[in-house]
């Protein structure tokens, strides 16, 4: 899956090699939390098995799917693990799942090892912000078909692993008009 295209574990191999040193394997079954919103998240963790969204229930108690995380990609809510700060999603297990988890401390300091280590933590959040980045752009400047389009050529197997429902959600419509586009699609 490419989902998560700007922080994939190719790339990042030493901290995905950190990780599987010093992580520890956590098991999530379906629907437990890695972290929720509202709360500070100190975790952060290389999907080894399984799925996770990223879900911001508005005021209202409307949830939004907001991301997701597959095997072989970073899960955690980074902002709120870095900054200390209550997040604004929760991360949820859409299967049982397996997790190799460390706490945002020990990330610090394995980015405070040398210069190498503190260039590749800032890479890390430059990759997040450019995927950030392009998704606020795509909202503004793209219709739905052609972000369900975009999304579905980067992970052509999403389908089988989020339900339409999600996948709505994600890309911010209704279910109806996402059952529209797909019928034009097809």
């Amino acid at each position: 899956m490419n989902f998560n295209r700007y922080i994939t574990e190719a790339e990042f191999s030493e901290l995905a090699a950190f990780i599987r040193r010093e992580g520890v394997v956590r098991r999530f079954a379906r629907g437990e939390r890695l972290s929720g919103q509202g709360l500070r998240n100190h975790r952060c963790g290389l999907v080894v098995q399984g799925a996770f969204r990223y879900v911001h229930a508005d005021a209202a108690g409307e949830e939004h799917v907001v991301g997701y995380a597959f095997a072989g990609e970073f899960v955690g809510d980074y902002i709120s693990m870095r900054n200390d700060v209550p997040a604004w999603v929760s991360i949820e297990a859409m299967c049982d799942s397996r997790v190799l988890t460390l706490t945002g401390e020990r990330l610090e300091k394995f980015y405070r090892t040398d210069a190498a280590h503190e260039r590749l933590g800032r890479t890390v959040a430059e990759h997040m912000l450019a995927e950030i980045y392009e998704r606020l752009l795509q909202s503004y400047v793209s219709t739905p078909q052609e972000r369900y389009e975009s999304l579905l050529a980067r992970c052509p197997g999403l389908l089988e692993l989020v339900p339409l429902r999600e996948l709505a959600s994600f890309l911010g419509v209704r279910p109806e008009t996402l059952s529209r586009i797909r019928r034009r699609v097809r």
